[in-house]
């Protein structure tokens, strides 16, 4: 499972220090796939609202490539400090922003035919647009000679009100797919 770390330095600010991203992709998929993989063999008819589920979920396994490179790349940061700021730009420049810019423009592709996986949709839609607004902000303070550590925070406010969106997501497909089977 990718973790999401915040970038730490004096940042204490998400109390976990993790952004579960990918989360979604490592715990639900598998458990995602199992039931279309065990219904045909115990000769069960899968419901709309479960086909639904697993298109759902194939979809988004399609795109969850670009997440998981922008994830490893971010957790390969660590620490910003004046001295690796540089580099820390690059690599949200060259790396991180890009990769998730593509997962989130794929995200917005992906049109649920189930009213329920629509309304949770909504709630990742939410969360992937405030983190990658957070991504830019914290590329975007560290740009300059400084770090420009007020746009640096905003940038981390944005990480962790999209975490929040993405867990309300994570949770609730979790319990959507739980009351399928």
């Amino acid at each position: 499972m990718k973790k999401w770390w915040s970038l730490s330095l004096s940042l204490a600010l998400i109390g976990s220090a993790v952004l579960p991203f990918s989360a979604f992709a490592a715990e639900t998929a598998p458990s995602q796939q199992q039931p279309a993989e065990t219904a045909p063999a115990a000769t069960e008819e899968l419901t709309p609202a479960m086909v639904a589920a697993l298109d759902y979920s194939d979809a988004l396994e399609d795109i969850i490539q670009y997440e998981d490179k922008a994830a490893d790349a971010f957790n390969s940061v660590g620490m910003v400090s004046a001295s690796n700021r540089k580099a820390v730009y690059s690599t949200l420049n060259n790396v991180i922003v890009p990769n998730y810019s593509k997962f989130y423009y794929h995200l917005k592709q992906i049109k649920p035919s189930n009213k329920e996986i629509t309304k949770l949709h909504n709630y990742y839609l939410q969360g992937a647009a405030l983190q990658l607004e957070g991504m830019q902000l914290i590329k975007k303070s560290l740009y300059g000679a400084k770090i420009n550590w007020t746009t640096y925070n905003q940038g981390q406010a944005k990480l962790k009100s999209g975490k929040a969106k993405i867990d309300l997501f994570i949770n609730g497909f979790e319990k959507y797919m739980d009351k399928l089977q």
